[in-house]
């Protein structure tokens, strides 16, 4: 077909024109044969318009690729317009195309379709490349000490590395947009939020200091920003790019510095800071008579233009050669530690700070600090030290914690062991005062009863031992489980010998029937309580056990009354402490080791509860325990 003309043209000016267009066109009719080529496209190929003219596609592509490249054949012959890339080996390298094939519709049918290519080579190396620059870009920005950020033409931030999220406590997203400004602190919020969008207004650089409420703790950070715009080739400004440091301990630092210094001046004594001055303009230098002391330099001599190297090894005045340059050349100021030796081959560690002073934008003058922080820094050390062991200490404690885990689990094997014969001794003096009862031996079966009284003692003293060096030490939550409130009950007036069985009543106020709790532990508390109401009440008297609802706090109250005496007033005070009733020797009929009511206390702490003593006159005792209730 040929090329497309216009009507007040000559008739070859079209093609004449199509055939000097530099990027590569062709066309192909319906049955895929070239029927027009321009010199670009035949270059493509590496060959002529002529060898390429009246050719089938199949021939020019080669069998395999056009077989590869046939569903796109047939789509732009069903009229949808196609595109492509396309990888060619020319003279020697690879070159990437990106192929667009146009339909050509003519009275309503695909006459054609035009092929056009454009070589995009340059453009993915570029591409590759900006992606490379910006790989390389992160790995650099998550590997510097300080924070860096973006922002975008408006102001608003748009990046941030992972040393700006631990500068500031926030996480990245907290940061983005104009998320950073809340943490800016109150008194200085609005300055710096006013500096910032006029720097974002006019394009320009902004440095500045100002103070954070760190997100992660609150505390108040002073940090120093540096930001520079981005811009194109035609000079507009496309963003901002900046970057941020802590200077809190350095303005600390510098305050105790400044501090020191003005007290030196005040006293005119001994101080370990000594000043330099160096004129840049005549290279005059210039020492206080501290800085003199502090080299240990004779007073004869003469210090000279950049002589650092008189004092300092050479990695550290190549460092300070560095700072004095870019103070020197970019205004910075500068503060580094550094190793020094005197003249008299004493080694100190020094800190050496300064500034350029400059008159109508010119540096003019060096001025410096050199400060003997030799003590500094060995408290540093032992500092570090200091932390070493503390974490020797952490190490330690995490042992200790481990073997009393172990010395739990062998409390568990010996409550076992110590517990079985006890219970077998208790069960053949059961039987043998049935027996003796059968026998009608009175006296056999009274002493019996003494013994069986003795042994529940006994049992109930190595309980609550255990209790305490076990249960109620382990460092693990209770696993609360509902429970049955009446099989509580039975199970604890079970534990009681048979005579004082008898002796206990009990009385349901409450519409419910289970409560979460650890059924043992509530057992040795409920225990001990009716243990206590039948050996110090009333010889005989009922001990009343009432069940009922708490409203306030929410839960469940178990009241054990008794008829008797009050307990002494000096006793009270310390009822449910370790071993109170063991401290009072004038109290004779309350001795014991004093754990009972110890381990109650213990137990509804555990449970979230209380234990307390609700009457103790009009010759009634009355504890209440207090249940709450786990949402």
């Amino acid at each position: 077909m040929d090329a497309p003309q216009d009507a007040g043209l000559p008739p070859d000016l079209g093609r004449t024109l199509l055939s000097r267009v530099p990027s590569p066109l062709a066309y192909f009719d319906a049955s895929l044969r070239c029927r027009f080529a321009n010199a670009a496209y035949a270059q493509a190929l590496g060959t002529t318009p002529a060898q390429v003219v009246g050719r089938a596609l199949a021939d020019l592509l080669g069998a395999d690729e056009f077989a590869h490249r046939r569903p796109l054949v047939e789509a732009v012959l069903a009229g949808r317009e196609q595109h492509f890339e396309h990888v060619v080996r020319r003279a020697g390298e690879d070159r990437r195309l990106q192929v667009r094939c146009v339909p050509d519709e003519q009275h309503g049918r695909i006459a054609g379709f035009v092929v056009e290519v454009t070589d995009v080579t340059p453009l993915r190396a570029a591409q590759d490349a900006l992606r490379a620059s910006e790989d390389r870009f992160r790995v650099l920005s998550e590997s510097s000490p300080l924070g860096v950020f973006f922002a975008d033409a408006t102001g608003a931030r748009t990046y941030v590395n992972s040393r700006w999220e631990e500068i500031y406590g926030l996480g990245a997203a907290e940061g983005l947009g104009d998320g950073w400004m809340r943490a800016l602190h109150e008194d200085d919020r609005a300055a710096v939020a006013r500096d910032w969008r006029a720097m974002a207004a006019q394009g320009r650089e902004l440095e500045m200091s100002f103070r954070i409420r760190r997100g992660s703790d609150g505390a108040v950070r002073i940090l120093r920003s540096r930001t520079r715009p981005v811009r194109d080739g035609a000079g507009a400004v496309t963003g901002f790019v900046g970057v941020l440091e802590d200077i809190t301990d350095r303005r600390a630092a510098e305050e105790r510095l400044r501090a020191s210094e003005a007290f030196l001046d005040s006293t005119g004594r001994v101080a370990r800071v000594g000043g330099w001055q160096v004129d840049l303009r005549t290279r005059e230098v210039a020492w206080s008579d501290h800085m003199r002391r502090l080299c240990e330099v004779d007073d004869d001599y003469v210090p000279g233009f950049l002589r650092g190297e008189d004092f300092y090894p050479p990695p550290a005045w190549e460092q300070l050669s560095q700072a004095l340059d870019a103070a020197v050349r970019h205004g910075r100021s500068w503060d580094l530690e550094l190793p020094f030796l005197t003249a008299r081959g004493r080694p100190l560690w020094v800190r050496v700070l300064g500034e350029v002073e400059t008159e109508d934008g010119r540096p003019v003058r060096l001025l410096g600090a050199l400060q003997d922080i030799t003590e500094l820094r060995r408290q540093r050390a032992d500092f570090a030290r200091e932390q070493e062991r503390r974490q020797e200490s952490e190490r330690h404690a995490a042992e200790l914690d481990r073997l009393l885990r172990e010395r739990s689990e062998m409390l568990d094997v010996l409550a076992h062991e110590v517990r079985q014969p006890l219970n077998n001794a208790s069960a053949a003096l059961q039987s043998a005062a049935a027996v003796m009862a059968e026998l009608r031996e009175p006296d056999a079966t009274s002493r019996l009863a003494r013994a069986q009284a003795v042994l529940g003692q006994v049992m109930a003293s190595i309980d609550n031992t255990l209790a305490v060096a076990s249960l109620l030490a382990r460092p693990d939550p209770l696993q609360r489980i509902d429970t049955d409130i009446d099989t509580l009950l039975a199970v604890t007036i079970g534990d009681l010998l048979p005579a004082e069985r008898g002796r206990v009543s009990v009385g349901l106020q409450t519409g419910a029937r289970t409560v979460p709790m650890d059924m043992s532990l509530m057992r040795l508390a409920l225990r001990n309580l009716l243990a206590n109401a039948v050996r110090y009440g009333a010889p005989g008297s009922p001990v009343v056990v009432r069940v009922s609802d708490s409203d306030e706090p929410l839960g469940l109250r178990i009241d054990v009354s008794n008829a008797g005496g009050p307990i002494p007033q000096a006793l009270v005070a310390r009822l449910f402490e370790r071993g109170a009733k063991r401290t009072q020797p004038d109290l004779a009929p309350y001795q014991g080791l004093g754990l009972g009511l110890y381990i109650v206390r213990r137990v509804m702490e555990l449970h979230g509860g209380s234990v307390e003593l609700v009457a103790n006159d009009g010759g009634q005792v009355a504890f209440a325990l207090v249940l709450c209730l786990v949402d």
